[in-house]
Formats: structure tokens, C-alpha cells, sequence
């Protein structure tokens, strides 16, 4: 029995969430809209009174309620700071929740018998703490049930669509990360079900994707899921596997997220697997925050947050015009509130109708397109090494999150600091000594890693960082195959 249970599931709470979703999925211009205006003041009325933080990012509002312009934009960094101050239940504290991310036992476990703690991968290079309550949570299992996974908008569930599914989770693990904590949650959920009622939740088994490709591959095909969920990288590399005869899987949807899928990925996923394809939009912040329709447009669930597109200054940008980054208002979350958060994605409103007929506003987003390595072993013979999964491997093997790794060759890679990172000679030992053992397992124990000195190259224009680059000229120029040292 574990120390700590499973976060409790309310079904009433869950129910009046499913109505609600359901409802404003129907009229987002109408019901929609009134939900998210009285979502938004109910939000803002308990993190005046409730979270110390935000009382003092008010200020004085003149005579009125406060607003939602009335807070300034608030930073990962500044939130992590202040994480004491953050939260309007005021047992939670920094402290408390990180001796409970200690453990890794406690994963998807109740913290303070109530909350499911997650953590960001740091992908923007400052990892998060976040804690969800139980109308989190049953907001994000409305809007899987009701827009990711429904076969048109606003269909409802079909009862027992669960049954004989098997589906094969592959992300990073090791951590108490948002997709393995909120894919142990339902496992769980499923467990505690009496057992006529099992049938109706799907078999569900985790994978890790630092996993050599090859063994990866040979323990989805024991496992032979019908629906594959992972990063478009993962989903692209497994698919090539599918392609070239190494891995036959029979599935019926691949579900993809965490990182920009691109149109070469959708192409190559599509053509090996022939099925469905379903893309999603989230972070650790809010976890379902678009969802792809069948024509392929991202739709924003804005009756539960609120995106403001906004430019380098943090001003807002008109609809159409791409933006620098976003502004996040979460409208579920009241007992850790994220008002006005800055998110590093770049997006637009398109503005016109979708053909499937939802009226949730589409958005076409642009994110962080780290790329996929392709490295040499000692043989000659090509490895594939997927960006997620170095990483996850740098800041979790060797504490480092300020960093970009180029492959500057096909037995080379560099690792490079922001210039936050305190003594990077000592960082760099510690990113080469947790690189070297995950190279060792993938079959490249012959490819060096060097420490650059040079800063992070940042894409002209955005300014923004791809964590994992690979130079154009690293796939096999002559010059990039002579003999390297660290």
C-alpha cells in the first residue's frame, strides 16, 4: 500500500466538467465565452485573496476588482523563486513538495493527500514544479475524452471505446514528468476499478525513450500496441524503423506532443503506420491546450485558459501576426494560479472558420524544433539519437538545464552554456560524464564529447534556442570523420 494514494477522483466534480466542456464545445462564442469570463474571475478574485505572490502583483487596483492586465507577466524563474508565496493553499511549499519528488516511488501518488505534483523537463532551460488540484485534473480528462480522442466535435465518449486497446506510452522517465505522471495516474485510476468496469479502460505500458532505438523497437513489437503515443521525433525514428522492416506494428492511431511536429514527420509517420494521426498541443503548464481536428488544425480549448499573443516586449500582437512568445492564463488550476505566464512558443490566431466545424479558435504554433541526431558507431554504422532523450539525460544525469549539444560531426558532439551556468569546466565534466554513459548504452562509446566555448547559437529573428542542433555539415564530410579527442 502506498504511503501516499492516489489523488482522489470526485465524480461529481468530473461529471459537472464533462457538461461544461461538452456545452462549450457546442457554442464557444456563447456558453464558452461566459464560462471563461466567470472562470477568469473566480481565478483572479482567489489568487487576490489566496496566494501572497499575486496579491502583491495586483497592487492597489483604485476602487475595483482587479483585472487580468493588472498583473505584469510573470517568468518560470521568478514563480520558482517565489514558490513559497505561489500557492493559495498555504501548506504548500518548495521544501515539502521537493522531499516528495525525492522519492520516486511517490510518482502519481497525493501529495498532502490531495494534489499530483509534476515537474517541467526544463526543455526552455529552467526546469518547474507544478501542482495539480482535483478540478485540474478533471479538466484535463474532459478534454482528452471530449476533444483529442472524440471522433467528431462535439461528440461525447463512446462507452467502452477503452476496451482492447493497448497503448504504448514512449517518453522520458525517471522523473516525475507530466506524461508518465498523468499515464500512472490513469493506470491506477484503472487498477482501482471493480472488475466489470476494467474492460472499459485501456491497457496502457510506459517506455523509456533513452532506450537504444533498436531495443526500443524490439519491446514495442513484444508488447504490439494498437495506439502509439510519443514525440513527433520518437513517432518520425519509429516510423522509419516500420519503414525499413524492423518493427511491424499494427496500429490503429499514433498520438504525438511535447515538441513541434513538422510536415515531413506527419508525412513519414502517416505513410508507415497508415492510420490516424492525432497532434496535440501542451505543456507541464496546462496539458492539453490545443487539439488537431481531422483537418489537421490545431483548435485552442480557450474556454479553460487563456493564450495572449504577444512580441519581444511583451505587447500584444494583432490576430494573424506570429508572436514571440505567450502569455498563459490557466483558468482550472485556482490552488497554484498561473496568470499572464510567459510561454517561449511562437504563435498566431488564423482567424477563419475550420472545416470540421468546431468554432474553437484555430492556431497554427511554432515551438522549439530540436533536432534528431544521426551519429556514427565504431563501425560505420548509423544510431539515431532522439533530442528529447538527451535532454533528459543532461539535466537529469548531470543537473545542467542551460545548455545546447551540437553534433559537429558523425563521432562528435559539443556542448555549449548559457552564460548563467556558474563554473562551466565543473558542469562540463559532470554533462560529459552522464553523456559518455548513455552513449556507451546506445553503441557509441566511440563518440567524443568536447566542451565549446563559443555561445549558443539562437535562430536569426526569434532569438530562440534549439537545445539539440545538428550543423549541416555533421552527416559524413570527410573532414568531419578525422579523429577526435575530449
Amino acid at each position: 500500500m502506498s504511503a501516499h494514494p492516489l489523488p482522489p477522483v470526485n465524480p461529481w466534480l468530473w461529471a459537472q466538467t464533462l457538461g461544461e466542456t461538452f456545452s462549450a464545445g457546442l457554442d464557444p462564442a456563447g456558453v464558452g465565452r461566459r464560462q471563461r469570463e466567470a472562470r477568469l474571475a473566480r481565478l483572479i478574485e482567489t489568487a487576490a485573496a489566496g496566494s501572497p505572490f499575486y496579491r502583491e502583483r495586483f497592487g492597489s487596483p483604485r476602487g475595483r476588482a482587479p483585472c487580468l492586465q493588472d498583473i505584469a507577466p510573470v517568468e518560470k524563474a521568478e514563480l520558482m523563486q517565489r514558490f513559497d508565496d505561489w500557492a493559495t493553499d498555504r501548506r504548500i511549499t518548495r521544501a515539502g513538495v521537493e522531499g516528495f519528488l525525492a522519492d520516486p516511488a511517490n510518482l502519481a501518488d497525493a501529495y498532502l493527500g490531495q494534489y499530483l505534483v509534476w515537474t517541467s523537463s526544463g526543455t526552455s532551460g529552467k526546469p518547474g514544479i507544478f501542482v495539480q488540484d482535483a478540478p485540474s485534473l478533471a479538466v484535463f480528462d474532459a478534454l482528452d475524452a471530449l476533444r483529442l480522442r472524440a471522433a467528431r466535435p462535439g461528440a461525447l465518449p463512446m462507452p467502452g471505446s477503452g476496451g482492447g486497446q493497448r497503448i504504448a506510452f514512449v517518453a522520458a522517465t525517471g522523473g516525475h514528468f507530466a506524461g508518465v505522471a498523468s499515464i500512472q495516474r490513469l493506470r491506477q485510476i484503472a487498477a482501482g476499478m471493480l472488475p466489470p468496469l476494467q474492460w472499459f479502460a485501456p491497457v496502457v505500458r510506459t517506455f523509456s525513450v533513452q532506450a537504444p532505438l533498436a531495443e526500443l523497437a524490439r519491446e514495442l513489437q513484444a508488447y504490439s500496441p494498437t495506439v502509439l503515443i510519443s514525440y513527433p521525433s520518437c513517432a518520425a525514428a519509429l516510423a522509419q524503423a516500420q519503414a525499413d522492416g524492423t518493427l511491424k506494428l499494427k496500429l490503429s492511431e499514433v498520438w504525438v506532443g511535447g515538441e513541434q511536429l513538422t510536415a515531413e514527420q506527419r508525412s513519414q509517420i502517416r505513410a508507415a503506420f497508415d492510420c490516424g494521426l492525432r497532434n496535440n498541443y501542451g505543456s507541464s503548464e496546462f496539458f492539453s491546450m490545443a487539439w488537431e481536428c481531422a483537418h489537421g488544425r490545431l483548435h485552442l480549448n480557450n474556454d479553460w485558459l487563456i493564450l495572449e499573443p504577444v512580441d519581444h516586449q511583451l505587447r500584444p500582437v494583432p490576430p494573424g501576426e506570429a508572436s514571440h512568445s505567450v502569455l498563459l492564463t490557466n483558468l482550472a488550476n485556482r490552488t497554484q494560479p498561473l496568470l499572464r505566464y510567459r510561454l517561449g512558443d511562437s504563435l498566431r490566431f488564423v482567424g477563419t472558420p475550420c472545416p470540421c466545424g468546431s468554432a474553437l479558435p484555430v492556431i497554427e504554433v511554432q515551438g522549439r524544433a530540436d533536432h534528431t541526431l544521426l551519429m556514427h558507431d565504431a563501425r560505420d554504422r548509423r544510431v539515431t539519437l532522439l533530442p528529447l532523450a538527451l535532454i533528459t539525460v543532461i539535466e537529469e544525469g548531470a543537473g545542467v538545464t542551460q545548455f545546447q549539444l551540437l553534433c559537429t560531426g558523425p563521432e562528435l558532439l559539443e556542448i555549449r552554456f548559457e552564460a548563467e551556468v556558474r563554473d562551466p569546466a565543473a558542469a562540463f565534466g559532470r554533462v560529459r560524464q552522464a553523456l559518455d554513459g548513455y552513449l556507451a548504452q546506445q553503441g557509441l562509446a566511440n563518440v567524443r564529447v568536447r566542451h565549446g566555448r563559443q555561445a549558443p547559437w539562437h535562430q536569426p529573428g526569434s532569438g530562440k534556442l534549439c537545445r539539440v542542433l545538428m550543423q549541416p555539415h555533421a552527416q559524413g564530410s570527410p573532414a568531419a570523420r578525422r579523429p577526435r579527442s575530449h
